[in-house]
């Protein structure tokens, strides 16, 4: 019998992010995913602001920026008039925030760039591996395996599924999956080549009184995703699923023959599912993505949602694996469960206004419609999912700030162009002392410890030792002389402490479960 310490079940960009996290912390896991190949179509597009802070730590972040479009501007039709045009000016990266843009790039594109990124960290997916069983037997899981070879049983501590809306992990646990299904809220994805645009290079957006279509461009110039939703006829999902059929929808949402399609290299039928899980965890076997919640596309949460809720498991996990407490996992389901809740409550009143505003509106869609989508852009890239209320979250001392315990830490540029983000990098805890003395660190190989000094006096032999020249750093974190940050593996603020003691990181580690010697490696 084989053995590991995290088995994951499905190969999307959550189990991938997931991957990629334990791999850096060391953790032996292996993914699986039951498609012999990896998945080609676009679907999911949005990588919004955070998601990209994540991207930057796992080392993928550049390689992203340059595939992915960046500032598409949304060209409104009703029927072939041209409404308007929605431009919303690019928000300038700053030394707190680096990305606060949303990037466009393909899911499987993102998937590639980080099942590349796993291959550097000495990973690969086990394509053509499909879950058949498991167990979860108290000290482990005991899971049987399908592939060409045949049938293979693994054991593992952990076992996390990440294997979509349809996840057979979920309906194994017997979880309910509770919400709502609208048949008739369907629509036509296809990848495919489209000319006789005059703006390829904008996303056109069309409203008809029979519903919605819309041509978004690439990184691949020979390339669109085309969206149509269906007719509420009934009809069966093979029936719709063709290219003559998208073809006519084009023409009638356009009301324009001009606008010619190739043969799509990808087409499927989506339906509106509005869904989630009432716990993430059941022992030793854990939900993450589509597989805990699904919903509209609107919003570009699926993707983001889905990498976080990895990103915020695989420390724990690598943790747990190397001697904290295992209630240390139970965060990630206090944490994660409220997001996706609100997640899915925005992503559904964002379906509801725009894709189907009620026929009153209509003769005034410039009106409505245009501030709509602008707040809604706005909205998507200050999308920073906070954790204050959550239980790995302590805030200390009466001094207000805008940044608080719970809530992502600020990137900032330090003397010698030093980025916090560069400190924070990597599988461990990070702890800023503002004054020119650090505090001593429990468990040193776990919490790198940096001292930020106010002014720049001698020159500082000590590494540890960097100076906030400008004091933009300080202000950022609402620090005094002597405040003490903590910030997690995930990059989130876990500990702000004003009036910090020698003990104030240990006591910390204590409370949520971590006491040394917790090793890192």
């Amino acid at each position: 019998m084989d053995r590991t310490q995290v088995l994951i079940v499905g190969a999307g960009p959550t189990g991938l992010t997931l991957a990629c996290e334990l791999a850096r912390w060391g953790i032996d896991c292996r993914i699986v995913e039951q498609q012999s190949v990896p998945p080609s179509g676009s679907r999911g597009f949005a990588l919004k602001p955070r998601t990209l802070d994540v991207l930057d730590d796992l080392g993928v972040a550049e390689r992203v920026a340059r595939e992915s479009l960046d500032h598409t501007p949304i060209r409104f039709h009703l029927g072939a008039p041209l409404l308007f045009e929605l431009r919303v000016p690019a928000a300038v990266p700053t030394p707190q925030r680096p990305h606060p843009n949303v990037l466009s790039l393909p899911q499987w594109r993102t998937e590639a760039i980080l099942r590349d990124r796993l291959a550097e960290l000495g990973g690969k997916v086990e394509f053509g591996s499909r879950l058949v069983a498991f167990t979860d037997t108290g000290d482990g899981v005991t899971a049987q395996l399908q592939g060409d070879g045949g049938t293979e049983t693994i054991r593992s501590d952990y076992l996390v599924g990440a294997d979509g809306g349809r996840s057979g992990v979920r309906r194994h646990l017997g979880l309910p999956f509770e919400g709502t299904t609208n048949d008739d809220a369907r629509a036509l994805l296809a990848d495919v080549r489209v000319d006789g645009l005059s703006h390829p290079d904008a996303v056109h957006l069309w409203m008809a009184a029979d519903g919605m279509l819309v041509i978004r461009p690439t990184p691949n110039p020979d390339t669109c995703q085309v969206v149509a939703s269906l007719p509420a006829d009934g009809r069966a999902p093979e029936l719709e699923a063709t290219s003559e059929a998208l073809r006519q929808l084009v023409i009638q949402r356009t009301g324009r023959t001009d606008i010619s399609l190739g043969e799509p290299s990808w087409l499927s039928v989506w339906r509106y599912n509005l869904r989630m899980v009432d716990r993430y965890r059941d022992g030793r076997v854990f939900l993450a993505g589509d597989a805990a919640h699904v919903h509209s596309p609107f919003g570009a949460y699926g993707m983001n949602t889905g990498i976080q809720d990895a990103y915020n498991l695989g420390w724990k996990l690598a943790l747990t694996l190397r001697g904290a407490d295992d209630a240390l996992l139970d965060s990630y389901e206090a944490e994660r469960l409220p997001i996706a809740r609100t997640v899915l409550a925005d992503s559904d009143q964002r379906f509801t206004t725009v894709a189907t505003p009620p026929r009153l509106l209509r003769p005034v869609l410039r009106l409505f419609i245009k501030p709509v989508l602008t707040r809604a852009q706005h909205r998507d890239r200050a999308d920073y999912p906070t954790y204050r209320a959550g239980p790995l979250s302590m805030q200390r001392g009466a001094r207000r700030s805008i940044v608080r315990a719970g809530d992502p830490a600020p990137d900032g540029l330090l003397a010698g162009d030093v980025r916090l983000f560069d400190l924070f990098r990597g599988p461990h805890f990070t702890a800023l002392t503002f004054t020119d003395r650090q505090h001593t660190p429990p468990a040193p190989d776990l919490v790198h410890a940096y001292a930020i000094a106010s002014v720049a006096g001698k020159p500082h032999a000590d590494s540890s030792v960097h100076v906030d020249t400008s004091g933009a750093i300080r202000r950022s974190y609402g620090a005094r002389n002597g405040t003490l940050v903590v910030i997690r593996p995930d990059g989130y603020i876990g500990l702000v402490d004003h009036n910090p003691n020698p003990h104030t990181v240990k006591n910390y580690f204590d409370q949520i479960h971590i006491r040394p010697p917790v090793t890192r490696l």
